[in-house]
């Protein structure tokens, strides 16, 4: 099969078209035909080295870890078929940019009739870390102040439409630019980081979402409620410094640490299906432009998400 490897650690140029073995499913997996394959600042990570402690010094590597295709191949007593069309976040062994993936059934969700394989691709990872974050410390009830930080990104878009779908008042805060996109999301009030420091308020919150790790708790402290929790898409040691120390104080701070969950994503793809959550692709990139793809994700200015396509739709 053809797949989108890289054969050392480097930038986007490393990215490029080789024939690989057809992977093989063991039990309780599934072989899917990959269709669409969702992008995420974690691949140009993995791609460059930064992340080598997790993803090993094993050649060629694979990357992707979101997908939108067709069941191939499944077990005879699976609860998917050949050709039940089927989106899921892997693992971070990745695999997405190629023809052919195998996935554990407990990954994979049904894609709605209604959702195309782009749109499909560009959901599973963001979307499981915005629906994950929010559910740390409890759900969000009717009527909870909540601000996420990053609001027109991948994970941050999916926050807000999520968090308001949960009943939240959500305050995002974005560029000048994403400010018609953001209230296009739901937001309920929007702060312009380039104009004010989104810290800067009266507002007190019961969860702040960090979608892109550019603050940090300290910074953030100041405008939670008494019982509010910081939450960050990023684990490092300052994060777990303070979660060490929540046990000492009323306010807490949390990192995401997203779980490949089938279920999560189904009742993400229930609130696709009903048009309460739809999943914005700013472009998308034949198979073979992946490094391309991959400039324009490292920029950090990606509004929605960007995918590769493998089969057109």
């Amino acid at each position: 099969m053809k797949a989108l490897a890289i054969r050392q650690y480097g930038g986007p140029e490393q990215l490029q078209i080789m024939e690989t073995a057809l992977p093989k499913p063991n039990h309780k997996e599934v072989l899917v035909r990959i269709h669409a394959a969702g992008i995420n600042p974690v691949d140009y990570k993995i791609r460059s080295g930064s992340l080598s402690w997790i993803s090993g010094s094993k050649f060629p590597k694979i990357l992707g870890g979101d997908i939108a295709g067709v069941v191939e191949q499944a077990d005879k007593d699976s609860v998917y078929k050949p050709g039940d069309r089927v989106f899921a976040m892997l693992s971070i062994k990745g695999g997405g940019y190629a023809e052919f993936v195998t996935v554990k059934e407990t990954q994979l969700c049904l894609i709605p009739e209604v959702i195309s394989m782009q749109d499909a691709a560009a959901t599973p990872l963001a979307a499981l870390t915005a629906l994950q974050g929010l559910q740390i410390r409890g759900n969000i009830n009717e009527g909870d102040k909540i601000l996420i930080n990053g609001a027109s990104g991948g994970v941050g878009s999916f926050a807000v439409q999520i968090a308001k779908a949960m009943g939240a008042n959500v305050t995002a805060v974005c560029s000048t630019k994403n400010i018609a996109f953001v209230k296009d999301l739901g937001a309920d009030e929007v702060i312009d980081y380039t104009k004010k420091d989104f810290t800067d308020t009266d507002n007190r919150f019961k969860k702040v979402f960090d979608a892109v790790a550019k603050s940090s708790f300290n910074k953030c402290k100041s405008i939670m409620d008494e019982n509010g929790t910081y939450i960050t898409t990023l684990p490092s040691p300052a994060i777990f410094l303070h979660k060490a120390l929540n046990l000492l104080r009323k306010q807490k701070a949390a990192a995401v640490l997203v779980k490949p969950l089938g279920t999560d994503l189904t009742f993400i793809a229930d609130l696709m299906k009903k048009g309460i959550v739809q999943a914005y692709v700013q472009k998308a990139f034949p198979l073979a432009e992946g490094a391309e793809a991959h400039k324009l994700i490292e920029t950090e200015r990606v509004r929605g998400k960007i995918v590769l396509t493998v089969i057109p739709d």
